[in-house]
């Protein structure tokens, strides 16, 4: 697996990170690797009880479950612990996927929506009826030259049914963080760059607690990262221990639930 280069100035950071939630990635086409983030190491691993390619994972806030989407654009809700899921509804519109492009699935906590996106495009899907609105490409309007190059996405704000969100995006091309400033229209702004390139997959999640504070949670080149959200930056990095898979997709799910 390659492994994350550190700047010079983060060589103080490496320690198991302050927390107590767990952490759920995945990987290959639907393994479930839950992450002790206190401890800083793999606690199991679970095999979704799918035959197909699970897209993408992601927690849902308004009812504490954690969702996915399958290779046939059904959403479902999965039980971590033994694998099994239960549909939720069937997008009535596909998404195109190119062969090897990262897809998004993140939940909009405001909306308890569906942000799915590949490329650039970009969809919002209903949960109650499964019907897709085909939002505006992605494109940036802050003067950045190019197109995004969007691997993962994160909402703010994911506890509860909050009042309101902000949309953030990992540009894998220029291993910066974006703010998607109008997720509908697909306008992308430039917030700053990590300071690192990324290889490989990359995933990306921020965890909210019952008193709002907001902490965006990296997996990328090996290793898991805590970013800034106000200028991009990496602010720690940890090796975990029993992670020997590449992460395509994170999520957290807070030491409440």
């Amino acid at each position: 697996m390659t492994k994350f280069t550190l700047p010079a100035a983060l060589a103080t950071l490496l320690a198991a990170p302050v927390a107590a939630d767990t952490a759920i990635g995945l990987a290959g086409d639907r393994t479930l690797v839950m992450i002790d983030l206190a401890a800083g190491q793999v606690t199991g691993m679970t095999e979704i009880d799918y035959s197909g390619r699970i897209h993408g994972i992601d927690y849902r806030p308004s009812n504490s479950s954690l969702i996915a989407v399958t290779d046939t654009f059904e959403v479902v809700e999965i039980d971590p612990q033994t694998g099994s899921w239960s549909a939720v509804v069937t997008m009535d519109t596909p998404l195109e996927v190119a062969e090897s492009a990262a897809v998004i699935v993140d939940i909009n906590p405001a909306a308890d929506a569906l942000r799915f996106m590949s490329g650039t495009t970009n969809h919002r899907v209903n949960l109650s009826s499964g019907a897709v609105m085909v939002d505006g490409s992605l494109t940036f309007t802050d003067g950045t030259e190019g197109t995004p190059m969007v691997g993962a996405t994160a909402y703010s704000n994911s506890y509860g049914m909050p009042e309101s969100t902000a949309m953030y995006n990992i540009d894998t091309d220029r291993g910066a963080l974006l703010r998607q400033t109008a997720p509908n229209d697909g306008d992308n702004a430039m917030i700053g760059a990590s300071g690192v390139m990324f290889e490989g997959p990359v995933a990306f999640d921020i965890v909210t607690d019952a008193e709002g504070t907001n902490t965006a949670w990296l997996s990328a080149n090996g290793a898991l990262h805590t970013l800034s959200l106000d200028d991009g930056s990496v602010t720690g990095s940890w090796e975990i221990e029993g992670l020997d898979v590449d992460l395509r997709d994170i999520t957290v799910m807070t030491a409440a639930d």
